[in-house]
């Protein structure tokens, strides 16, 4: 019984020109923002390239160990196609005792299609449009059968109530999750065939939560139709109840989060200031110690971006008092990144927690569900942004202890620019030698060098890997959200069916 009124139910969704429309509309937008998607998508895959061929100049032509800055740098996500999720540049530069907040952008370029900090994605026209779509072809499925009688015909046979809208729910279910996966896996076999050397299981993994997680939406809109259809017995006003229910869905209930709730759950004022605090204490230690005549005097070559990326040659009491600096930087200030770290990391972790509860919050709109765990099944929330950051840090404290273990990161080796026996000349008698004048001092210790270099080979370290889900990890990351979502799908079917129970078919 069930099965004939299913292809009784679709042949009549079918019979409807709205239907073709709509369709034809909602394919038109799927191929248009998919076209966009995969051409930033490649410009994003050239910029990465060029980023690491950056990356790896920069290590191959280091002159001492204080040019060893390498970078952690993220590779675009495929399925971000889908899903652009949280925005975040995706390099992070490692030196040795700076801290790791913030990621940056190398060779970036503007999208010429749209704004970067809009969001025109897939899941932008699942949110907005099909959602629209679904309750423009259910808002009269049950008043408009019964505004033109076969409702009452239909109740006169032995047909339960509760098969009448199981009926209404797997048809319109069943036709707009047909509409969607064939453009859906058309797609995914297209990103397969273009980028199948950069693809990982985390692509597939995430194809298949996304199509699952589409599906429990178009269900629960589905229901959403035919509950508002259940609510009236015109269908002019039930259309006009789906549109304020949608707006309420995607527009008002957004923004009030953003707007009034969210800032009084989340003072952004006070934990940027911590952050900022932290940064100064940060700064203040560095720049009392680098203006110390003690240590920055008697230079003779100098070159670089203060503590970093520079080569030194010296005298011995120099190169001493350089060696205590950076003595001074692995006792002193090293410890001091991990507080600065710390505070913002709080500010993240305090972000992810006000988002969480946006969800238990609005457990009852799709849309709210829909958005944040796309971001948590593509990979680019702010927890995976979060674990980036985690990730630089690890290996830059692998780079420490690695310049540690072997020495050269508190001795000479590290800003060093002339072997050892070079640093050993006096000072005060070669500034009597020249008169004083620094000009002619900077010409002999040239001729004393000659064409000698300090010659430093790359220490053998870890490079940054890109982090690859499993199926356990994505899964407990949406498990308990994803029952919110299940759990409110029963709920509206249990009201809608309840409310059936009570409709006048006549």
């Amino acid at each position: 019984m069930l099965k004939s009124l299913l292809e009784h139910e679709l042949n009549n969704l079918l019979k409807s020109k709205r239907i073709y429309t709509t369709v034809i509309m909602f394919l038109l937008l799927f191929v248009s923002i998919f076209v966009v998607r995969v051409i930033d998508y490649q410009k994003q895959v050239n910029q990465y390239i060029d980023d690491v061929l950056q990356n790896e100049e920069g290590l191959r032509s280091a002159e001492n160990y204080s040019f060893i800055n390498p970078r952690a740098i993220q590779q675009p996500i495929v399925f971000s196609i889908y899903n652009d999720g949280f925005k975040i540049p995706r390099v992070l530069n490692i030196q040795y005792y700076e801290p790791i907040i913030y990621a940056e952008s190398l060779n970036e370029e503007d999208n010429i299609f749209f704004i970067d900090n809009n969001q025109l994605d897939i899941t932008f026209l699942i949110t907005f449009f099909l959602s629209l779509f679904i309750l423009l072809i259910s808002y009269d499925s049950v008043n408009g059968e019964k505004r033109v009688g076969t409702l009452r015909i239909l109740m006169t046979y032995p047909l339960k109530r509760q098969t009448f809208i199981l009926k209404k729910m797997f048809g319109v279910f069943f036709f707009v999750a047909i509409t969607f996966t064939i453009p859906y896996v058309i797609s995914f076999v297209s990103i397969i065939y273009m980028f199948v050397n950069i693809l990982s299981i985390n692509f597939l993994l995430s194809a298949f939560f996304y199509w699952l997680l589409t599906m429990l939406f178009i269900l629960f809109f589905s229901l959403l139709g035919i509950f508002i259809s259940c609510c009236s017995t015109n269908p002019n006003r039930s259309l006009v109840y789906s549109l304020l229910v949608w707006i309420l869905f995607r527009i008002v209930l957004p923004i009030s989060w953003d707007y009034i709730i969210y800032p009084r759950l989340y003072d952004e004022q006070v934990l940027h200031l911590r952050t900022i605090q932290g940064d100064k204490q940060y700064e203040k230690t560095r720049v009392e110690f680098d203006v110390n005549p003690h240590w920055s005097g008697n230079f003779i070559q100098y070159s670089g971006e203060g503590f970093y990326n520079s080569w030194v040659f010296a005298f011995k009491e120099t190169m001493d008092g350089r060696d205590q600096l950076l003595r001074y930087m692995y006792d002193e200030v090293y410890p001091l990144t991990f507080e600065v770290e710390q505070a913002r990391d709080d500010v993240i972790r305090y972000l992810i927690n006000t988002e969480n509860v946006k969800n238990w919050v609005f457990f009852f709109n799709p849309i709210v569900l829909f958005n944040n765990l796309s971001m948590k099944i593509t990979g680019n929330s702010r927890g995976d942004y979060l674990r980036f950051l985690h990730s630089a840090r690890e290996l830059r404290n692998e780079l420490v202890s690695l310049g540690i273990e072997e020495g050269w990161l508190l001795d000479y080796r590290f800003n060093a620019y002339v072997p050892e026996k070079y640093n050993v000349l006096d000072y005060d008698v070669l500034y009597e030698q020249v008169e004083g004048d620094y000009e002619r001092m900077g010409e002999f210790v040239h001729e004393f060098i000659g064409d000698d270099r300090y010659e430093m080979r790359l220490p053998v370290f870890r490079r940054y890997e890109q982090p690859i889900y499993s199926f356990g990890e994505i899964f407990e990351r949406i498990f308990v959200y994803l029952v919110l979502f299940v759990v409110s799908i029963v709920v509206l079917w249990v009201m809608t069916w309840r409310k059936f129970l009570k409709y006048d078919v006549r």
